[in-house]
């Protein structure tokens, strides 16, 4: 008899590499469900709470712990342990008062940092495809696969796709559009430079697949390289929100 569906167990040493899970002390660790990410660049609830955050030991504590309501992702409450989360994903546990985003870890994955009260409010949102639907209004594709619709007042020539959006949560108002071009803040979200971050200083528009190229500057004025689409906008002349690495780690 064939199986239905996808499966539901994922071995411990095809995981992906970056995820922090001891590879020789079990045989299955979580699979991630369908979500808003992809399933190579996100971790599931159950290894944040227990092997980045420390909070369970077990998959029972971990659906112990969901169960009761006490973590919202992107201000939603969430109580599979399989769900995905990843990029500028905002967690919140309720019960201590603790909030992290993820951000891009170097040399791969993600990490989280700990953020404050007004900073958990908001997220950043890399606009990934921009088009008309039903009734001539445009649409907005969200690199964590939610969809917006632009407000009739605003003029569809000002968000464009690789742009960021700084956007409410958990009811999704645009709060601002930060424009890829030279002189803003951004980190790299992919591929060998993934973590850094910097001011761009040049933009490089070629035809083909991967061929343009952004210049990064960081703090200590070295230049780096990297493919266009893996650059996300932070902020205009500083990042929007924290990148210091605080809290946990998924090292």
């Amino acid at each position: 008899m064939t199986r239905r569906g996808q499966k539901k167990h994922l071995k411990r040493l095809p995981a992906p590499r970056y995820w922090p899970i001891k590879r020789k002390t079990g045989k299955f660790t979580t699979r991630v469900i369908p979500g808003p990410h992809p399933r190579e660049h996100c971790l599931t609830l159950a290894i944040v709470l227990r092997e980045v955050l420390g909070y369970a030991e077990n998959m029972r504590e971990v659906k112990a712990i969901l169960s009761s309501g006490q973590i919202k992702v992107d201000g939603s409450v969430r109580k599979d342990p399989r769900f995905p989360v990843g990029l500028m994903d905002v967690i919140d546990i309720t019960t201590s008062g603790e909030r992290y985003r993820l951000i891009p870890k170097k040399r791969g994955g993600l990490r989280l940092t700990i953020i404050d009260d007004k900073e958990a409010e908001f997220k950043l949102c890399k606009i990934e495809t921009k088009t008309m639907v039903k009734g001539g209004k445009v649409q907005l594709g969200l690199h964590d696969g939610r969809t917006l619709l632009l407000p009739e007042n605003e003029k569809p020539s000002g968000y464009n796709t690789l742009d960021t959006l700084k956007i409410t949560i958990p009811d999704q108002k645009i709060l601002s559009s930060l424009q890829l071009e030279k002189g803003v803040y951004a980190v790299v979200s992919r591929g060998r430079n993934v973590g850094n971050e910097g001011k761009v200083v040049e933009i490089d528009k070629r035809l083909g697949a991967n061929a343009s190229t952004v210049t990064l500057e960081d703090s200590e004025g070295k230049r780096f390289q990297t493919a266009l689409e893996y650059v996300f906008v932070v902020g205009m002349k500083k990042s929007e929100v924290n990148l210091q690495a605080e809290g946990g780690s998924s090292s």
